[in-house]
């Protein structure tokens, strides 16, 4: 704690004077490689203190997901306890408890047993934006970008079906960006994700870089 807190002071000067945010030196920066870090490990260490509550949870930088198969009731407590563990580290949280359907970073879970289904999740009024087809960026990232994406989207939806109704913006968003083809699913993908999960039973970790 120490040490992050040391490493996090501002080293940015206007004036001559500190640049502080609100009222403190003390910053974590969005979007660089030091503020993923720093948030994987606090992210590490708030898990390793749930472990003690009956949950399945989660994490991916300030996003989590947890699961448990207690009553709704039961869920509640869990939450106050969870929120109770945050609060002792001086963080605050939001929970949104017993719910059926879920959206957690890019993808929305229906989790009711007789109509389960998983479909990629794009936040209300979202701008989908992907790098031009004349931009100077490397040709190979620039080939490989509508296949990537159909990949992706492809994975993310349960079946065919469901690929087709969300696959609209992100075709135009394509076609802005000077890429003319067509978001096709790809069944080999979602078939060999399917067969590796069967195979393998176990779960990967990737710890923070030291």
């Amino acid at each position: 704690m120490h040490i992050i807190h040391h490493t996090k002071q501002t080293l940015l000067y206007y004036k001559n004077d500190p640049w502080c945010k609100k009222t403190s030196c003390f910053d974590i920066t969005m979007g660089s490689f030091d503020g993923a870090e720093t948030c994987e490990l606090v992210g590490l260490y708030l898990l390793a203190q749930l472990q003690s509550l009956d949950v399945n949870v989660g994490l991916y930088r300030d996003d989590g997901l947890a699961v448990s198969d207690i009553n709704p009731k039961q869920i509640e407590d869990m939450k106050k306890k969870i929120c109770k563990i945050f609060k002792n580290n001086r963080l605050n949280i939001t929970i949104d408890a017993n719910k059926r359907v879920v959206d957690f970073l890019d993808v929305s879970f229906n989790l009711q047993k007789e109509c389960y289904s998983h479909r990629p999740f794009m936040k209300p009024n979202q701008t989908t934006n992907y790098v031009h087809k004349n931009s100077n960026h490397p040709p190979t990232i620039k080939k490989n970008i509508p296949s990537n994406i159909a990949k992706r989207l492809s994975t993310n939806s349960k079946n065919k079906k469901i690929f087709e109704a969300i696959t609209t913006p992100y075709n135009e968003a394509l076609s802005k960006s000077g890429y003319h083809q067509t978001l096709n699913y790809n069944e080999e993908e979602t078939a060999h994700q399917k067969k590796s999960k069967q195979e393998q039973n176990c779960v990967m970790v990737q710890p923070p870089f030291p």
